[in-house]
Formats: C-alpha cells, structure tokens, sequence
C-alpha cells in the first residue's frame, strides 16, 4: 500500500496537522454562535453517556433522538457527548468530532487519488486541495455529522477498491464494515452503501471467477439492501425524508402536475397521461434538482440554500479550483498520464452518484450538506488539473500564478468566514441565545421567577450552559425538547412574556425577544445581543426597585 511509503505519509501527515490546525483554530469561538442543532447534539449525546437514558427516558437509544417527528440519527451525539467528558461542556468539545474526522479526510483523499492516477504528487495535492477548500472546511467547523460520515464512507471505498483489485475478501469485509458505521451517522450514506457496488461486476469481472468471493460480494450486497429497504419502511427512517422530499406534497410537484392536467382541458385524457403523468412529473423535478449540483452558480458562486452555513461573496470552491477542473478533462495529445481507467471509470461513478440523496429533496436546495460527499470527490480532478498544469511550457509561471491565486482566494474566503459570516447567518444560527443565557445564570438568584421563552430550545441552551445533566429531567421533558420549568425559570410559549404575563406574583426577570413591545408596568433593564445588534432579548423586571 502507498501508505508504508514512509516519506510519502510523513508528508501526508504534515498535510493532516495543517488541515487539523484549520479546523480547530479558535473552533469554539469561530462561529461565534452556537447554533441550535449543536447544543442539543452536545446536550443529548452528554445525557445520554451520564445517565443511560435519553431526554425521554428511552434506554441507550441505537438507531435515533426524536426531537419531534425529525429523528435525527444518534450516532454523532454520543460522540460529541463523549467529547465532553474529555474536553469539558464547551462550544470546542462539541464541534471537536466532525473537525477532527474532517482533518483526517486527507489520508483517503490521497489514497482515492493515487489509486486511480499512481502519482504522488496527485495524492498530495489532493489533499491539500480539500484542506483548504471552502465547501468541506466550514462544515467541518459546524458539528455537521456529514462531514463524521464522509471520511469513514470514503475510507470504506478505498477499501472496496482495493478489494476490486486484489480480490481479497478481507477489503471486502473492511469496506462493509466502515459502510456500516455511516448508516449510524448520516442519512444518505444509507442510500450510497447498497449503490457503490453496481459498478464492480463490470468493471472487475475476474471477481466472480472465485465462489468465495462471489458469494461474500453477495451476501454485503444483498445485507446492505436489505437493512436499507428495513429502515426505509420505519417512521424513523423515513420521516425526515418524507418532510423533504421531492415526493412530499410540500414540494408541489402533485399540485403543479394537477394543474397542468386541468390546463389540457376535459375530453383530452390520452394527451394529459402522456405528458402529465407522475413518472414525468417527479422525474423532471429530479433532473431538475440534479443538475443544480454541478452548476457554477452553486460551485462558485454561493454557499448554497442553508444559510446557516452562508458565506457572503463566497462559493464551495475557489475559481482556480473550477478552472482546473475544466483543466482537467482538456484532452492534450502530448501530453501523456497514466490513469488506471477502471478506477477512473468507478470514480466517474461515484462524482454522478454523490448529488442523488441531495436531489431526491427540495427544502433547503442546492443543500451543501447532504451532498458533502461531492465536496472530497471533486478535488481530485482539481488536483489532477493541477498536475498537468505542470507539464505544460512555462509551467514555472503557471504553477507561481496558481499558487497566488489560490493563496489569494483562501485569504479572501478566510476574511469573509471569520470576519462577515456570524453576521450573516445570525438568524439561523440562533444569534444572542448564549449571551441571554449567560445573562440568566448571573442573575437569577436576584429573582423569584425568570420567564424566558421557550423556542430555539432555549431550556436546552440553559441547561447546556449551567452544566446541568440531571436525571431526573427526563421525566419532564415533552416532544420537541421543551420542558416547562428548571428550578425558578419558567420556559412559555410567549415571545413576549412582558406582555403576557398575567400574574405579576414575586419579583420577576422577563426575557423578551427583540421586537417585543415594551409594558409601562415594566422596568427595562438591559439588551442582551450576541453578533447582529437588531437581534437578541431584551430584559425586563416587574420590580419598581430596579
């Protein structure tokens, strides 16, 4: 294996720390707002470890967390919660396991690449490529459990490959076993698992000249089907793909083939069913939906749909990356490359599968998240632009002109993630809840009650904070993580609990959101903000003493 080069994985471990460094620098305060998805990971995975139940009181939960008819899957939270104990209750600990699995996609990045090129120096530059690449390095930073899943699934192909190529079962059994990791971690790897394989029989056809390896090929094959078609058929595994798929009535595609059916007018039923049927319905909103994924808009010009994640001025990749994807598939004549074409073929393969999860969706499309397996498949012909970049004339001033451009748009997207992004996604990413958090666990003793309200999961936040884990919450908790006290803090369903605060007994702290209307029977205290200074709570007191 190209790994057992000692000099070769020195320099790909020196690629690791650095691709480490980027992600772990100033990771707990950058972003700066701790998002609601990520408190409630590092909260349940925590709970759960510390009492062996989770907030509902289900034992050691396998498979999901309902938070409420969304299931996510529980696999990251026990990391994360795992991470607490290590490294403490902090915004660092709980973003610490997708960094850390992000840094490490550079080893079968590299080993991807050398697989389907046998040059070193592609492997290399394809791992520094998705270090520094914007699409992976902010999501590696976000607690994303995508980024957990990409690593391991693309380790488990290299090891399905090396299987392709030496026929030893052992790969095999590696490759099924790191698949099956993924289905604990993130959605669509549930649906690439039973898919990498269609392309083998064709490509590798000496595999099946071996009974052995044949029938174990089979046998993953056929497990790996059939636990995808089980959880498919359970309410857990299907509700969040029900909420966001193109088949969802939320996505209109019925309502818009309805309408067409009507628009043909009555006695035309042969014309309506020919071109007004599901099949072409949902298919051409597939197509639709596909093709967005590989368009330079979505590449390099946005961040996609999630603006939780939103960069301004800033795409997935940088536009040296995309000119030297277009470098890449330039035929040169001269210009010769050993390229194992059955790995290329199966790599082709993978870059057209990688969007189909993705594209099976509309809420929140182009989605940069659940097509996170693109983002490591794409640098590789980036990098193999790169390389013959260097064989071609003056291949001195174009490789000086490259590296300036790419230090230069790194430089560029670093400002705009570090400096502009908080700002941006302020109100996606629940923006002042920490501070107003902060502000509570200061000063409640001051007061009989403290009435906050309850959406953004906001007792999650409170609870995070004051490093509370009890046991005995589990018993108080209804769906949606809502609990409706902790002690004196009263958590309603108000926005504005100044106003709707009927009883007035004992002295009260009222935590108001932003654009509450402010009650003459109040003393306003102070404006609590995280980031964007027209977000945030505002304080308030019954008490006339203040």
């Amino acid at each position: 294996m190209i790994m057992n080069n000692k000099k070769f994985f020195l320099l790909i471990c020196v690629l690791w720390l650095s691709a480490l460094f980027l992600r772990l620098y100033h990771l707990g305060t950058l972003p700066m707002n701790f998002m609601e998805d990520e408190v409630l990971s590092g909260y349940v995975g925590r709970f759960i470890l510390q009492n062996g139940i989770d907030l509902y009181g289900n034992s050691w939960p396998l498979w999901y967390f309902d938070k409420f008819g969304d299931y996510y899957i529980i696999g990251p939270m026990y990391l994360v919660g795992l991470s607490t104990i290590v490294f403490g209750v902090t915004e660092f600990a709980v973003r610490f396991p997708a960094a850390l699995a992000g840094s490490l996609v550079v080893f079968p990045t590299a080993l991807l690449s050398y697989l389907i090129f046998q040059k070193k120096s592609i492997a290399l530059i394809s791992a520094l490529f998705i270090s520094i690449m914007p699409w992976h390095l902010v999501l590696s930073r976000s607690t994303t459990e995508g980024i957990i899943g990409t690593t391991i699934f693309l380790t488990g192909i290299c090891a399905l490959l090396y299987f392709a190529r030496s026929g030893k079962v052992k790969y095999l059994f590696s490759a099924a076993a790191l698949f099956l990791i993924t289905y604990f971690v993130y959605h669509p790897f549930r649906i690439y698992a039973p898919m990498v394989f269609i392309p083998l029989p064709f490509l590798f056809p000496k595999l099946w000249k071996a009974k052995n390896t044949l029938l174990s090929t089979i046998l993953v094959v056929v497990g790996f089907i059939i636990l995808t078609g089980y959880i498919s058929t359970t309410p857990w595994g299907s509700g969040r793909f029900e909420q966001t798929s193109i088949f969802s009535p939320l996505a209109g595609v019925e309502r818009k083939i309805q309408e067409q059916i009507y628009a043909t007018g009555q006695g035309n039923i042969l014309q309506a069913r020919i071109f007004h049927n599901k099949i072409i319905g949902y298919g051409r909103e597939f197509i639709t939906q596909y093709v967005r994924y590989f368009s330079p808009n979505f590449l390099i010009s946005s961040f996609g749909a999630e603006s939780r994640y939103s960069i301004p001025d800033q795409g997935l990749i940088y536009y040296t990356y995309f000119f030297l994807i277009i470098l890449s598939v330039i035929p040169f004549s001269k210009l010769k490359v050993k390229i194992d074409n059955k790995m290329a073929l199966y790599f082709i393969f993978l870059l057209l599968l990688a969007p189909v999860p993705a594209a099976l969706t509309f809420s929140g499309s182009p989605n940069i998240h659940r097509s996170i397996f693109m983002s490591v498949l794409l640098v590789i012909p980036v990098a193999y632009g790169a390389y013959k970049m260097t064989l071609l004339p003056y291949k001195k001033i174009l490789i000086f002109g490259v590296v300036l451009m790419i230090s230069t748009e790194f430089l560029y997207f670093w400002h705009q993630y570090s400096v502009q992004s908080d700002l941006t996604t302020s109100l996606r990413r629940n923006d002042g809840y920490k501070q107003m958090v902060e502000y509570v666990l200061q000063h409640e003793h001051e007061y009989d009650r403290v009435i906050i309200p309850s959406e953004g999961t906001s007792a999650i936040y409170y609870l995070f904070y004051s490093n509370n884990f009890g046991k005995k919450y589990a018993e108080f908790f209804e769906k949606d993580v809502k609990i409706s006290s902790i002690n004196s803090v009263l958590f309603v369903e108000s926005s504005c609990p100044e106003i709707d605060d009927s009883t007035e007994e004992g002295n009260i702290l009222y935590v108001n959101r932003y654009d509450c209307p402010t009650s003459i029977d109040t003393v306003q205290l102070e404006r609590i903000q995280g980031r964007n200074e027209l977000l945030g709570f505002r304080m308030s007191t019954n008490s006339m003493e203040e």
